[in-house]
């Protein structure tokens, strides 16, 4: 019989584990294609279910943080200047005690100063720019702060709405201008450089309160002075802070300062 005309005897189909392995290849398939898609989610929204969950179990962020050697140096340089500025800073504190007017003084921080708020009544009389002996040690001790933190003085003048027309004094402005000017005469007579003083005379125009009573128009004739330290500004801050919550007592032994300068009585001047 010839090739061609004989029947095959072989089974038909696959083999029956063939079904089971290409099943096991489709589900490894489907898997891998889970992962992809996985890791395609967006970091945003990983990271806030993330937080959400650091949020309700009470964990907290760590961050890494690196510290430079000029840092460090720079602490070690404020430690040092801090133990240079609180002697000055504990006697401005006892001068102010001393001189019982806690309530005319205000010092508050500022982010690149200290501000100094001085209120008329201790450093001159009505409608006059003579300084008062009585402010002479506060004056000093701020003077001798500025001069260790190698800072500069700004002195700004103010005044109430009240009107005053003198020979001396034709209006506010010229009144807040030379209440500004003494207190610089008088710091640049401690011995301040004149590069490191400045002064402005802002009359009426920067109440702190508006001039509705005689008790604001007593806070609103003042004297700022802006202390700018440098380098120090933190550290005055913090110097500032830290001696606010301390109590002083000046010593016995402390001898009263003398004004370095010889006042004129000029002329009477009295506010309408």
């Amino acid at each position: 019989m010839p090739a061609e005309n004989q029947e095959c005897d072989c089974s038909g189909g696959a083999p029956a584990w063939m079904t089971t392995f290409g099943d096991m290849m489709s589900l490894l398939l489907t898997f891998f294609i889970l992962i992809v898609s996985f890791s395609s989610i967006q970091e945003v929204e990983f990271q806030k279910a993330i937080g959400s969950l650091k949020g309700a179990l009470g964990v907290l962020d760590y961050k890494r943080s690196t510290v430079s050697l000029a840092s460090l140096k720079n602490i070690r340089l404020d430690i040092k200047n801090l133990a240079l500025v609180m002697p000055e800073l504990e006697r401005l504190k006892s001068a102010i005690e001393q001189a019982k007017i806690s309530k005319y003084v205000d010092i508050q921080p500022l982010p690149d100063a200290i501000k100094f708020t001085l209120q008329n009544q201790i450093l001159f009389d009505l409608g006059k720019a003579n300084l008062k002996p009585s402010i002479f040690p506060v004056l000093f001790e701020i003077a001798k702060v500025a001069r260790k933190t190698k800072g500069t003085l700004r002195i700004e003048g103010h005044t109430d709405d009240l009107p005053i027309k003198t020979l001396q004094f034709p209006s506010n402005w010229e009144l807040s201008s030379m209440r500004a000017i003494s207190v610089l005469h008088y710091f640049e007579n401690l011995g301040i450089p004149r590069k490191k003083l400045s002064c402005v005379g802002y009359a009426d125009t920067r109440p702190l309160v508006p001039n509705t009573s005689p008790q604001n128009r007593a806070k609103n004739r003042r004297v700022e002075i802006y202390l700018v330290p440098g380098k120090d500004s933190n550290l005055l801050k913090a110097s500032l802070d830290k001696l606010q919550n301390m109590n002083f007592v000046l010593p016995d032994s402390r001898k009263p300062l003398k004004d370095n300068r010889s006042h004129s009585n000029g002329q009477k001047n009295q506010r309408r």
